[in-house]
């Protein structure tokens, strides 16, 4: 995956400790450590020029957020044993759906019709688009859907669920980049026609939710974690 320009320097006001938690939560989205990692807290602190006790908050705050594991003799990336990550795109499915038939109660026309004219400008992207813009036009979309809903709480678990499938949408974005959009625009169509019911059911088949499918993008999420350049 590409790398990205660390924006988090150009905060002043910002703590140490929110500091670190940005930097390293952007890390790990990037697989920056390998699954089942063990963190080393003191070449941390001294690559990040932070002392233990904020990069311990932030650290803590990573686990909070499902991003990191407290082995109590030190912090680790979460593995990608099958049937957590199995359980976290059911989680995912089911707060999509909900998502989806809360915006088609309560989504405003104007909503929609700015909705439609971003896919329209994601649907004209290149072919030869980098996968990080595609997940980028994706969480877009997935985003404004759960904003429509009027549920900061199913916004904020769908947020977090996508942090840690992270690796995971990325290997099967490369596999599905001839459909993603395509499906966007129906799910899209359903929801400004007011059918729920077609709508949930096209994002539910939208959504990496077979469990072979994503058995195949875990194989494919170690591959490339293992075999990608070190620089």
């Amino acid at each position: 995956m590409s790398k990205e320009k660390n924006t988090t320097a150009s905060v002043p006001h910002m703590s140490s400790s929110h500091r670190a938690h940005a930097q390293l939560r952007e890390q790990l989205l990037r697989s920056k450590f390998l699954p089942g990692q063990k963190i080393n807290e003191v070449s941390l602190a001294s690559e990040l020029a932070i002392s233990r006790t904020p990069l311990r908050e932030a650290l803590n705050r990573l686990v909070a957020e499902g991003l990191l594991v407290d082995r109590e003799r030190g912090f680790s990336v979460p593995g990608l044993e099958a049937d957590v990550v199995i359980d976290l795109f059911e989680a995912r499915v089911e707060i999509e759906c909900a998502t989806v038939r809360l915006a088609c109660e309560r989504a405003e026309k104007a909503e929609l019709e700015a909705l439609s004219d971003f896919l329209t400008e994601s649907m004209a992207e290149s072919p030869d688009a980098s996968v990080d813009r595609l997940m980028e036009l994706d969480i877009r979309f997935h985003d404004t859907i759960a904003e429509m809903a009027r549920n900061k709480v199913l916004r904020q678990m769908l947020s977090n669920l996508n942090d840690r499938i992270h690796l995971i949408r990325w290997i099967a974005m490369e596999g599905r980049r001839n459909y993603t959009q395509n499906e966007h625009r129906e799910i899209l169509d359903h929801i400004c026609a007011g059918d729920t019911e077609a709508a949930i059911g096209v994002m539910r088949e939208h959504i990496l939710h077979r469990n072979e499918d994503i058995l195949v993008a875990i194989k494919a999420a170690y591959g490339h974690v293992y075999t990608r350049p070190t620089s």
